[in-house]
């Protein structure tokens, strides 16, 4: 009997402290999961406000939100209800919501309370609701793309580089290419160019650019194409074989003398470059300077140049 009612004793001890270990557990799990999926009003804790009385919101601010699980859907869409009803009572007018991609998942509970999405960037997606009644004037992402060209005349002997893609052998054209996101378009031509042909160039001028709506592999962005004119400052082409078929100097008077083997562009450019050389580049040329911004450092403006 002294045995057995030792053995109850550790026993009850023992299965007390299973018991009050699982509750602690059970709560430390709780309250984690709570930080973790619970984030009510977290949204108007990160919301910022811009200048035309729209609300910003990036999920992955939420300090507690960085360090757990995916968040849980309920929570969040809690959150966002409660967080939409206080924006609407300070009469905001739009909301931008930015969601990084371990966050995607809260997509289709954004969707359901009224957000469209809006654009998508590497490693973010950003949806947006308008919170009047009238219609949306927020405004849709990127309309344009913008592809620079570089026309590299060698004055002494009035030739022009061209070039001719793998990919497009049927015509010649000039160097170029895309702009990169923050990158000058003088910038843009010099860097194609000696991308494609291995040659170092000096900006001079701007000649023209066009605007093509429906442009192919835009993904329904319209196009516009700068065309830039350079000065080679050095000769030993190298082309790049995987986008070169082949490059070489063609003289530009027999450029804009033709009728067959190059697009209107490059005849209209080739023609607008004789005149310079004819009658002076003063003639054709659009200059770039540089002004202050009134939002942030400076920008370039575009223009013929002035009087003197």
């Amino acid at each position: 009997m002294f045995c057995q009612s030792i053995l109850r004793t550790v026993a009850s001890s023992k299965l007390s402290n299973v018991l009050k270990s699982s509750a602690k557990c059970h709560k430390s799990c709780v309250s984690r999961r709570l930080c973790c999926v619970s984030p009510t009003t977290s949204l108007l804790n990160v919301a910022k406000e811009d200048r035309f009385n729209c609300i910003h919101v990036d999920v992955g601010n939420d300090d507690r939100l960085k360090n757990c699980e995916p968040v849980g859907t309920d929570a969040f869409s809690h959150s966002l209800s409660e967080s939409l009803s206080q924006w609407q009572v300070e009469g905001r007018t739009a909301v931008w919501l930015k969601l990084s991609t371990e966050h995607c998942h809260l997509i289709p509970l954004a969707t359901r309370q009224g957000f469209e999405l809006h654009h998508a960037r590497d490693g973010h997606v950003v949806m947006s609701r308008w919170l009047r009644t009238d219609v949306s004037r927020l405004p849709s992402y990127a309309s344009h793309q913008v592809g620079v060209a570089g026309f590299v005349l060698n004055e002494e002997t009035e030739e022009v580089l061209m070039i001719q893609d793998k990919h497009r052998l049927v015509r010649w054209k000039f160097p170029g290419g895309l702009s990169n996101p923050g990158e000058d378009i003088q910038d843009t031509a010099m860097r194609e160019v000696k991308e494609e042909t291995g040659l170092q160039t000096e900006f001079k001028s701007i000649l023209a650019f066009r605007q093509q709506h429906n442009h192919p592999g835009a993904f329904g962005c319209s196009d516009i194409y700068v065309v830039c004119r350079l000065a080679p400052l050095t000769f030993d082409l190298q082309i790049c074989p995987a986008e070169l078929e082949d490059a070489r100097w063609m003289r530009v008077a027999d450029i804009a003398a033709s009728r067959e083997g190059h697009s209107p562009l490059t005849l209209r450019m080739s023609k607008l470059v004789l005149r310079g050389l004819r009658k002076g580049f003063d003639r054709v040329d659009i200059a770039i300077d540089e002004l202050p911004s009134v939002y942030n450092n400076t920008y370039k403006l575009f223009h013929r140049p002035l009087a003197s």
